[in-house]
């Protein structure tokens, strides 16, 4: 089984087996997350609003901004990646997402590296400064990630997360992938 296409099949096939939900979409994004990390903890740490998929799915093709380069050079095009104009900050993150604030509207954003730029885009969308059409944060760390990311699932704002300090842009990337891939078929 040495056939690229064969693997994939295989490996897709041991995950659905693993994680059992019945709902396609949420399992082609659940799937494509497990494959990417290796981290079967995601089927009960993987954390998808009622409307998260489908906001996903409709806003993905008007671009997802994204908090690093590697993130900007995975999902080519469709990823907006600016560099902060001014730095007002002693976080780099932070200066990030609020140069971002005239752009995330109606856009889905993916926070995959820090828990500070959670923790700002969150209090933007608390002061209803920002309204994302949907939030793909999983920044990983052992200070602030679990906790920005519980904040996020308790805001009015669809969201896919993963209640861990686990997490990283590869995770992300893959999220957003499925997304794609979701909204091209």
């Amino acid at each position: 089984m040495d056939d690229v296409s064969n693997i994939e099949k295989e490996a897709e096939k041991i995950v659905r087996s693993i994680i059992n939900i019945q709902d396609n979409e949420t399992a082609e994004v659940i799937i494509r997350a497990i494959r990417s990390t290796g981290d079967l903890d995601l089927v009960g740490t993987l954390r998808i609003s009622k409307n998260a998929i489908k906001n996903g799915i409709k806003y993905v093709k008007n671009g997802v901004l994204v908090d690093t380069r590697m993130a900007k050079v995975a999902l080519g095009d469709i990823a907006i990646y600016r560099e902060p104009q001014h730095r007002n900050s002693r976080y780099y993150s932070q200066d990030l997402i609020e140069n971002y604030k005239d752009y995330i509207n109606n856009r889905i954003i993916m926070i995959g590296t820090s828990p500070i730029a959670l923790i700002t885009l969150n209090k933007m969308i608390k002061n209803n400064i920002v309204k994302p059409s949907l939030v793909i944060a999983v920044p990983v760390g052992f200070v602030n990630a679990l906790k920005s990311k519980i904040e996020l699932s308790n805001l009015d704002v669809e969201y896919i997360t993963n209640i861990s300090v686990r997490g990283g842009v590869a995770l992300g990337i893959s999220i957003v992938k499925a997304l794609v891939k979701l909204s091209e078929s």
